[in-house]
């Protein structure tokens, strides 16, 4: 009998590229709100915590590209967190419902859904023997 070992099934660079454009995508939102291109009712946080939110996914859409579990990991926590903060906040009535902000979330809901298929498809990264 001989005994093998392979790794995680490494995720398409296509699917990696898509979860890029999402986090620019949801990045140009946030920079959007930030930079006050919106209506002034809009219900936001405030301005620098809008661009620092764009910021960082502006520099999360490039790590993605570096394929690493952990900062992939990192990111879909992070996502989630936003994701929540968010929604405590409409239930409070401290955000706008809009076109704007509901396209930015429906692209964190799929990056976030992408980015632990990522984590997923890459396992914990050791190797594993196969028999």
């Amino acid at each position: 009998m001989t005994r093998t070992t392979h790794t995680a099934a490494p995720v398409p660079r296509w699917a990696l590229g898509i979860a890029t454009a999402l986090a620019i995508v949801v990045a140009m939102v946030y920079l959007a709100i930030g930079l006050g291109m919106v209506p002034e009712d809009f219900k936001s946080p405030p301005a620098p915590v809008m661009l620092l939110a764009g910021l960082g996914y502006l520099v999360g859409g490039g790590l993605i590209l570096l394929a690493d579990r952990r900062l992939l990991l990192a990111g879909a926590v992070v996502n989630v967190l936003i994701l929540l903060l968010f929604v405590l906040s409409a239930l409070l009535g401290n955000a706008t419902l809009d076109l704007l902000s509901l396209s930015g979330k429906v692209a964190q809901v799929v990056l976030g859904v992408l980015l632990l298929w990522f984590v997923r498809q890459m396992g914990t990264g050791r190797k594993v023997p196969r028999v």
